[in-house]
């Protein structure tokens, strides 16, 4: 089978399939080779090359992921040189577990190798490995499949090599004896809390101290490099509002449409289902007898709904006699939707297998498609005709906006007055991006300070937003970076050092409380405005009545010795000192059933503890250069 694959099929993509076969971590360990007479090198592992077209090919397939997952929001949330980062180190590793694997003669047989592929469902028909379906699948996709059993080989190679590291991590008994103690463990305790807000109408700043913090930070108070942009915007929502429309026009629309505003046929039927505990034969024997018998008594003139209630295991329907509603065709599975659609009012089914057991199906009404009269859908027919004209519109401006802009790049007014659209001004804007849609799009801000638009002083090409939403750019006005003056600064610089000056007199008062409750005073007696004191009780790892930040703290204060408490000081991030006590603790035993998930999660940290070891060890001790070309091969 392995020589008819290396005679039949090309590509990459594979790793798409390969993704079915094992795990997410097809995404990595690629290792393509270079075509073309030119190769690009953008690493080097050991001497090893890793090329472009390695590297291109897992950066566009990560980039075509990260697109179908975040949509329109892929610019705004991720960043080009940090995805580049990632796949290069991706490829890095791959190579370097490659080169450990051929040096330590680790290798992935062909029987491993066709176990892999047989295992694919995707190449299965019947539950059987097909041949035909394979090659069918990678034909399709215009795979080499000579190429796809080596990366494939490759791949198990290096989750070989991943298995070898976690598969001996194990948890000892006394080791999740001693993490049930830890989990199961509850501390009594109590705090006082030193508020800082008072502190921020006594502490003083002087004129001087605020200068020195000036100096001191300088390079923060700079205001970044901005731009003011003329953009034309495109949208076909907006066009649609301007689309004219008559009744003649709408109740011309409506009648060559007439189907789109036509309510589908629907059916009401019940249903009687017998669910199946599992695919035995036994299961499916028992199922089917309990349906004969439902059937037998449906002979004898029992009631459909009455056996409902007595027989029918859907939680949802059984007790409205297994009533489910009216509904249209595609709605319910492919095999109940297909006996419902062929059967006649009053009739019942014979017994349909679905993936949810065996159905009797009783059809009690057909409800007809029916046309809606135009006054009724009027407004949807408006809608609907003046979105279809503007979307004609839309690429027909969008194709002239385009030619225009380029053909007269020194100036967005030629377009605005053939298209009829608006030249409208922003606001200045750093890269951080501006206000509104528009402004606070990533692709715009690029567009604004790319050097085409910024420094030649060129028309942006159309931007696409999404949505049927263009806009196309030119630079209006430039402000370069600039140092901000201290009178500019000065009052946030001096609301800052307030704020810390509180945080610091919080933390001083409570170091005398502390050495208060120490040395024997009671908490309670030095309460005062800012200053108060809490009873919580016993709390466990996961309570919910404290913050997490204090839940965490009290976990690692010391145990309290011969019945005294334990105290610990510490900063909320809100500014507050809190003074923790703990006076007691106690421990809840861990019942064996919730030990057991202790022991796979402490087995599952010291497996990845491991591999981790020794990738890094791996990384220690292999020479890698990265080449610029990386951050802008294409």
């Amino acid at each position: 089978m392995l020589q008819a694959i290396r005679d039949h099929a090309q590509g990459w993509i594979a790793w798409v399939i390969v993704g079915l076969i094992i795990l997410t971590f097809a995404l990595f360990g690629i290792d393509q080779y270079a075509r073309g007479d030119k190769v690009v090198v953008v690493a080097e592992v050991n001497g090893e090359d890793i090329t472009a077209n390695q590297f291109l090919t897992l950066y566009n397939r990560q980039q075509q992921r990260l697109q179908q997952q975040f949509g329109d929001l892929y610019d705004q949330v991720v960043k080009d040189e940090e995805l580049r980062d990632q796949v290069l180190d991706a490829l890095i590793e791959s190579e370097e577990i490659r080169q450990w694997a051929k040096n330590n003669g680790m290798v992935i047989s062909d029987q491993q190798l066709a176990a892999a592929i047989h295992e694919a469902d995707v190449f299965k028909e019947g539950g059987k490995f097909s041949q035909k379906i394979y090659e069918e699948v990678l034909l399709r996709n215009g795979l080499n499949v000579a190429r796809f059993e080596h990366e494939q080989r490759q791949f198990l190679s290096e989750n070989q090599y991943r298995n070898i590291s976690q598969s001996s991590a194990f948890a000892t008994n006394a080791e999740v004896q001693q993490l049930a103690l830890l989990q199961g463990q509850e501390r009594n305790v109590n705090y006082l809390r030193v508020d800082q807000r008072p502190f921020l109408k006594t502490v003083t700043i002087t004129d001087e101290a605020v200068a020195q913090a000036y100096q001191k930070d300088i390079a923060q108070y700079v205001e970044p490099e901005k731009v003011s942009v003329d953009y034309i915007e495109l949208s076909q929502a907006k066009l649609a509002e301007k689309v004219p429309v008559t009744d003649a026009i709408i109740e011309g629309y409506y009648a060559e449409n007439k189907a789109q505003f036509t309510l589908p046929e629907k059916r009401q039927a019940k249903h009687i289902l017998i669910s199946l505990e599992s695919d035995s034969a036994e299961a499916k024997a028992a199922a089917e007898k309990t349906i004969a018998e439902i059937q037998a008594k449906l002979a004898a003139g029992e009631a459909f709904e009455e056996l409902a209630k007595t027989y029918s295991q859907d939680p949802g329907s059984a007790s409205t006699g297994g009533d489910l509603g009216t509904f249209e065709q595609g709605m319910m599975v492919p095999e109940f939707d297909e006996a419902v659609f062929s059967m006649k009012e009053g009739e019942v089914s014979q017994p349909v297998k679905t993936e949810f057991g065996y159905h009797l199906i009783k059809l009690v009404k057909i409800v007809p498609k029916q046309a809606q009269p135009l006054e009724k859908v009027k407004a949807e027919v408006t809608k609907q005709y003046q979105s279809q004209e503007a979307e004609r519109q839309y690429f027909e401006l969008l194709e002239k906006l385009n030619t225009i802009v380029y053909e007269q790049s020194d100036s967005l007014e030629p377009a605005a007055t053939a298209t009829g659209l608006e030249v409208h001004t922003s606001e200045l804007f750093s890269r951080q991006g501006g206000s509104g849609e528009v402004l606070s799009n990533h692709k715009v801000i690029n567009a604004a300070f790319s050097d085409d638009v910024l420094k030649s002083r060129l028309n942006s090409a159309s931007i696409d937003l999404g949505n049927h939403h263009s806009v196309v750019v030119r630079v209006n006005k430039y402000q370069d970076a600039r140092q901000k003056a201290l009178e500019e600064v000065s009052a946030s610089i001096k609301e800052e050092l307030t704020r810390k000056a509180a945080i610091a007199e919080s933390a001083k008062l409570g170091e005398a409380l502390l050495a208060k409750v120490l040395a024997g005073e009671s908490p309670e007696s030095l309460m005062k405005d800012g200053i108060e004191w809490n009873t919580v009780g016993w709390i466990a790892r996961n309570a919910q009545n404290l913050l997490p930040q204090m839940v965490s703290e009290a976990f690692k204060t010391p145990k309290p010795v011969d019945g005294k408490a334990s105290w610990t000081k510490f900063a909320l991030t809100t500014g507050d000192t809190i003074l923790l006590q703990v006076s007691d603790i106690k421990t809840q035993p861990l019942t064996a059933e919730q030990q057991a998930p202790l022991k796979n999660a402490f087995a599952e940290l010291f497996a990845n503890s491991e591999l981790e070891a020794r990738l890094a060890d791996l990384k220690a001790h292999s020479e890698v250069v990265k080449k610029e070309v990386y951050k802008t091969v294409k």
